[in-house]
């Protein structure tokens, strides 16, 4: 059957092949070096794929499987990776600058380029990009924002006083701690 990879925003067709499966056409596209930038590929199951070298900066692929998939030399930046499983994932020499992992699990990844991921339990995807920022759950703050935002009586979705609000902060004094020690 023919496969159409489509752009995000406008639909046009960015990569059309024939293939059994969205997997195998992104693989192919990968193969022939093809960008696919700002694609919409979410809720797909990319599980055990080779995208070493793949081009997916500024795409939708939020929802989707990456069990086991390898992404060296890949360029990732600026794409929407919310709710996504990435366990056992290989991201060697990858630039993930501004993407988006939020609720995302890595569990057993390698080479997370740029992203420092503290092993601290908590309800939420957490971890450190582009050198200066925390994300917690879906905020991403520096330091001097979170530290307003705990000394005043802004409110997120969870309760203050709960303790999941205990696990935000606790994830974000560890995280402070870490960048404050770095950047002594």
């Amino acid at each position: 059957m023919i496969i159409k990879i489509k752009h995000r925003y406008t639909n046009e067709v960015i990569y059309s092949c024939e293939a059994k499966t969205i997997r195998e056409a992104v693989q192919k596209a990968v193969k022939e070096n093809v960008s696919l930038s700002n694609s919409n590929l979410r809720n797909s199951d990319f599980r055990n794929s080779d995208l070493r070298n793949s081009i997916l900066r500024d795409s939708d692929l939020s929802h989707s499987d990456f069990t086991n998939s390898d992404f060296t030399h890949s360029d990732l930046r600026n794409s929407d990776f919310t709710n996504s499983d990435f366990t056992n994932s290989i991201f060697r020499n990858s630039i993930l600058t501004n993407s988006n992992f939020t609720n995302s699990i890595f569990s057993n990844s390698e080479n997370l380029d740029k992203t420092t991921k503290l092993p601290i339990y908590c309800r939420w995807s957490h971890g450190i990009t582009n050198g200066n920022l925390i994300h917690i759950g879906c905020e991403k703050r520096k330091i001097k924002d979170w530290d307003k935002f705990f000394n005043s009586d802004e409110k997120l979705l969870t309760e203050r006083g709960t303790e999941q609000f205990k696990q935000i902060q606790a994830v974000y004094e560890a995280y402070k701690s870490y960048l404050t020690f770095l950047n002594k």
